[in-house]
């Protein structure tokens, strides 16, 4: 298993199954990330921190223009971690993409206009910067990326590609960075895939900053393939025997609070661990964080989907009833709520992230995508407290995969 680039025409005659479409939306959500300055109008931090995000500064335009040589726009922004000026080539204006070497730093900014009766800001620091999760993708630019398992057993990378578009207001006249997304062509990165029976991703496993695949074969056996942030895998390694008393495990993001990326798994008995990782590609004791999950077919880990900073879990029952299951951020749980009926139409449900992009005062949610019968893509951005709403068809042809990673 590993990279197959150069299979041309078998990647032709399986993408031209699959018919990708765009659709544009822009959902509010809660923003994660607290301020200092109490004023309304003040400069804003939005994003989540983990590595491959991307956090913006938005609100800005309000202070009192006074162009400058130094200042063309009328302020100055500087990002920090932990407190100290970042260097001069990572000072790049409203957005700052976290590195790796941010993993564990708080990062913040200070912001001065510069009329001379112009206020100074200095925004609260994010938590600690915790690893890559699922929703940075697969190729290092933190985006969007759907990864089929056909029923042959490759698999086939969807990379996207987003472009940053200025003319978007997103509430109370205030102007936001929003992007604008496409599908580049897909890709053939794997073969041989089918001598597993489970294949997830917990994001960045072992604390290099890409997103990495697990696969648990017949055996039990559990391994571990390292992403190399180019849409490829480095050499296996096995990370677990044993793993067949489970039939549900899934990537649940970092489901600790610690900043390292974690595992739930169900046993037959419906009882719910947690395998916490340890950052660098192994794990910490477990534990039982739940039980009666016998009742679910579909478990599901797209993310933080309210809005409120937590991993949230989604699990689907045998009635075809979504069911919501946020945590608290430090291993437990938030009350469940229903997301509604209708789902046992889907052959298969997923979380990649957020399919449309804007930095605006509100935090964006991660959404969920699932697979029709008819093998139609289908988007259900989250929306905050409000949890999903159905966005329409994003694709078609998806049901020549077995499973979205």
């Amino acid at each position: 298993m590993g990279n197959f680039r150069g299979f041309a025409m078998k990647l032709a005659a399986l993408a031209a199954l699959l018919v990708a479409s765009s659709i544009t939306w822009v959902a509010p959500a809660t923003a994660a990330v607290p301020q200092v300055a109490s004023d309304e109008w003040a400069p804003r931090m939005n994003g989540t921190a983990y590595v491959g995000s991307e956090l913006a500064i938005s609100q800005v335009q309000h202070f009192n223009p006074c162009p400058t040589e130094e200042a063309p726009n009328g302020f100055v922004l500087e990002w920090l971690s932990n407190g100290v000026p970042l260097p001069a080539e990572r000072q790049q204006g409203h957005s700052l993409k976290l590195i790796p070497e941010d993993r564990g730093n708080r990062i913040s900014f200070n912001a001065r206009g510069t009329c001379p009766e112009a206020k100074a800001y200095r925004s609260a620091e994010t938590p600690p910067v915790a690893a890559s999760n699922r929703a940075t993708g697969w190729t290092g630019r933190g985006n969007f990326e759907l990864l089929g398992r056909t029923h042959n057993g490759d698999l086939v990378l969807y990379p996207r590609t987003y472009e940053p578009v200025w003319s978007v207001f997103c509430g109370q006249g205030i102007q936001c960075m929003s992007y604008k997304g496409s599908w580049d062509e897909p890709r053939l990165v794997g073969s041989g895939w089918n001598i597993f029976d489970i294949v997830f991703s917990p994001g960045d496993f072992d604390g290099d900053g890409f997103n990495d695949v697990l696969g648990r074969d017949g055996a039990g056996n559990l391994r571990h393939y390292p992403g190399d942030g180019e849409g490829g895998w480095l050499a296996p390694r096995p990370v677990g025997s044993g793993w067949q008393i489970f039939d549900s495990i899934v990537g649940a993001g970092d489901f600790s609070g610690d900043g390292n990326n974690d595992v739930l798994a169900r046993d037959r008995a419906g009882k719910l661990f947690l395998y916490p990782g340890d950052g660098h590609g192994g794990w910490l004791p477990p534990s039982q964080v739940g039980s009666g999950w016998q009742i679910f077919n579909k478990i599901v880990a797209p993310g933080n989907t309210n809005g409120d900073g937590g991993v949230d879990i989604f699990a689907r029952d045998n009635r075809g009833v979504l069911h919501q299951y946020p945590t608290d951020g430090h291993g437990g749980w938030k009350a469940p709520t229903v997301v509604g009926p209708g789902w046992e139409g889907m052959t298969e449900i997923n979380g990649a992230g957020r399919f449309s992009r804007i930095n605006s005062p509100s935090q964006e949610s991660n959404d969920v995508t699932a697979v029709d019968q008819e093998g139609n893509l289908v988007l259900y951005p989250g929306w905050g407290q409000s949890g999903l709403y159905n966005a329409g068809q994003i694709g078609s042809g998806w049901n020549t995969f077995k499973n979205l990673i």
